[in-house]
């Protein structure tokens, strides 16, 4: 009886031993799949965005020089600033293209290309065998007789007019250190900047301390804003949601609002929130108005998370500036981000 048992059970192990085998093979398959699927994703969205980088960068040259020769150099840099697949993106000239974009009545874009007047750029980034840098090699797919794969995306970024409040600290501690002076230079720059620009800009004016005040309406007139903001002085405290929110209630309801222009507040502090309404609530109030709100902070003592969250909830972006320098740099930014839209 003892020699039978072991007879069978070894037959049961030598049974086994084709199932383990079996399995082994469809775990290691899977993990080999695995491998391949992941570099898949991650290509992929790499390709989005030096795709997405190259078409910003292209439209953002081609207002900024009027030239179509300088938009295809900028997109070309930019994307090779940016890896696909462990190599800086090479595009072919050929796959940018220009033309005019804007908005239907349901406030959908379209892109015509060749279209004039020329305020947009798109960009088509592939890894194909027809591309620069060919196909993107696979890891181990190769074993079951697929050794690369050919992604291909396309962005399309404009330029469109915009209508911009901007909200800015007029509070006491605006008068330490030269900052008010390093703000009024900072505004002349931004200012500066959507001078150069082809759309049509129409900003409006608040200014906030204790209280806020609205200083300007929404006008196409630039230099009347820094007028404006040239006769205001520091002083009182630091009621940030409140210069918000009359900087959003201008660009909705401004008698020169435009229905379907882009609508942007940037909104500076060098402090903290000290009375009325915090600004965070406000910019959660606002998430329905399709409304973009970017925050800049300056100086140490300015709350840089609450405006961070500020920003965040607006879509917008926040940049931080430590001194006058870095301050003007942020206007600046700011500037030539508005002028450029991704679209698709």
């Amino acid at each position: 009886m003892k020699k039978s048992f072991q007879n069978s059970h070894q037959n049961r192990d030598g049974a086994m031993l084709p199932f383990v085998a079996l399995v082994i093979i469809v775990l290691f398959i899977a993990a080999v799949f695995a491998i391949d699927v992941a570099s898949i994703h991650v290509v992929r969205s790499e390709l989005r965005t030096a795709t997405d980088a190259a078409a910003k960068a292209g439209v953002e040259a081609l207002g900024r020089e009027q030239s179509t020769d300088a938009a295809i150099a900028a997109a070309l840099r930019v994307a090779e600033e940016n890896l696909v697949a462990g190599e800086g993106l090479q595009l072919d000239p050929n796959n940018i293209f220009f033309g005019s974009s804007g908005q239907n009545d349901d406030g959908a874009f379209f892109f015509n290309e060749g279209g004039s007047p020329l305020n947009s750029v798109r960009v088509i980034g592939e890894r194909t065998a027809d591309s620069p840098q060919g196909p993107v090699g696979l890891f181990f797919a190769h074993l079951f007789g697929h050794t690369e794969f050919q992604p291909v995306q396309s962005a399309t970024a404009t330029r469109l007019d915009r209508d911009i409040a901007l909200v800015l600290d007029v509070s006491g501690s605006m008068s330490i250190n030269g900052r008010f002076e390093g703000l009024q230079n900072a505004l002349d720059v931004f200012l500066s900047e959507l001078d150069q620009t082809s759309q049509n800009e129409r900003i409006s004016l608040t200014v906030y301390s204790t209280q806020e005040r609205k200083v300007q309406d929404l006008t196409p007139n630039l230099q009347l804003i820094r007028d404006q903001f040239a006769n205001e002085a520091p002083g009182g405290f630091t009621a940030i949601g409140r210069g918000l929110e009359t900087g959003i209630d201008s660009i909705l309801n401004d008698p020169g609002a435009r229905p379907f222009a882009l609508k942007s507040v940037i909104v500076m502090t060098d402090g903290n929130q000290n009375r009325g309404i915090p600004p965070n609530v406000v910019a959660r109030q606002s998430q329905g108005d399709d409304v973009t709100i970017h925050a800049i902070t300056f100086s140490e003592g300015a709350n840089q998370a609450l405006m961070r969250e500020v920003a965040e909830l607006g879509n917008g972006i926040h940049l931080h500036a430590d001194n006058d320098e870095e301050l003007l740099e942020a206007f600046q930014t700011i500037a030539r981000q508005l002028q450029v839209l991704l679209i698709e």
